[in-house]
């Protein structure tokens, strides 16, 4: 019996990447590098923070000025691992922990910048490395190309996902929508795909990426990117896109609580729209990290959540910068849900 966790499920750790002069940060390096300490001093108040770095004194000493406003007994829960990376969007290169057998397994799936957008050589490797490392417990090699962005699970066998990005066709060009289904069923052990046709941001690189849109919040309850100005561009394709989640059904026939998020004013940089949305958080250990970017809607998304997660602390993070690089909070993680970590193999990345 095979289990595709939710993302509230309690979690051993997050993975993070820290930008490097390397990437496409190299412009604002400094601006990017303190919202990660702002997310990573976050992460380590709840549980541990797996930060990949190209070089890992230098990244200490940057993090070193940060970490004075930490708690000493949470910065045992950081842990640098230097370990070579194209970029930072660890959603999509992570591995995608499953429960197999009543233990966890991590699923390496293959990352190719996005169908082959930009480069991914060092990025596709980085699960084989952490198993390598022995903080992975147990992993498990699949072919097919798959983003962890593109899919999402109510932790009791549904999964969340769309067309435009599972059937593009420099991902996996052999595979027909039936075939993905049935592969996505055996390898997470789900009883359901639900499968969306439309919604989409402008700038965003991932081809309408889940997780920029449509989110479960419960197991049965998801929440939405809902866009109320018929004058913006993103409307047509926002009201089909909540007229499908309207039609969708649960394993029991039933439809789903549906939650609908602010959208933000038109963001820009260098005179290109980005892709700024609130469905881009983060759940952590008894917590949810919410992007936010400067925005009269940022109050509203927070207040929403929180009347929907009561039992969850909202924690705003300014993702204005982030966004610059077309993706956000959600995008930039990848969590590691409890039994999946090596903590002992972890001890000597402190």
């Amino acid at each position: 019996m095979k289990k595709f966790y939710a993302e509230w499920t309690k979690q051993d750790g997050i993975l993070l990447a820290f930008p490097h002069q390397d990437s496409d940060w190299k412009e604002y390096l400094c601006e990017v590098r303190e919202v990660y300490c702002h997310i990573i001093g976050e992460i380590i108040k709840r549980e541990s923070c797996l930060l990949l770095c190209q070089n890992k004194e230098e990244a200490r000493q940057f993090i070193k000025k940060y970490s004075k406003e930490w708690n000493v007994k949470h910065l045992k829960n950081l842990y640098l691992i230097e370990i070579p990376t194209n970029d930072t969007w660890a959603r999509d290169f992570g591995g995608i922990t499953i429960a197999t057998q009543g233990k966890n397994k991590v699923l390496d799936y293959g990352f190719n910048g996005w169908g082959l957008k930009f480069a991914a050589n060092y990025d596709n490797n980085i699960t084989q490395k952490l198993h390598k490392f022995g903080i992975l417990k147990q992993i498990k090699t699949k072919k097919m190309i798959l983003e962890g962005g593109s899919i999402e699970s109510n932790g009791s066998g549904i999964v969340l996902t769309n067309t435009q990005c599972l059937l593009q066709s420099n991902r996996n060009p052999a595979y027909s929508q039936e075939k993905i289904e049935k592969k996505l069923k055996k390898d997470l052990g789900a009883k359901k795909i639900l499968w969306l046709n439309h919604g989409y941001l402008r700038g965003d690189d991932t081809d309408s990426h889940i997780d920029t849109l449509a989110r479960f919040v419960a197991t049965n309850t998801i929440a939405y990117l809902k866009c109320e100005d018929k004058n913006d561009e993103h409307y047509p394709a926002l009201a089909k896109m909540e007229k499908e989640l309207k039609k969708l059904k649960n394993l029991e026939g039933k439809p789903f609580k549906l939650i609908a998020l602010p959208f933000c004013q038109a963001k820009y940089y260098h005179n290109e729209r980005l892709p700024a949305t609130y469905a881009n958080f983060l759940f952590i250990n008894n917590a949810l990290l919410l992007p936010i970017y400067n925005d009269k809607n940022d109050k509203k998304a927070i207040e929403i959540l929180q009347k929907a997660l009561p039992k969850h602390k909202i924690i705003p993070i300014d993702c204005s910068v982030l966004i610059r690089q077309n993706g956000s909070l959600h995008c930039i993680s990848m969590q590691f849900p409890k039994g999946t970590l090596n903590h002992k193999a972890l001890e000597k990345f402190r």
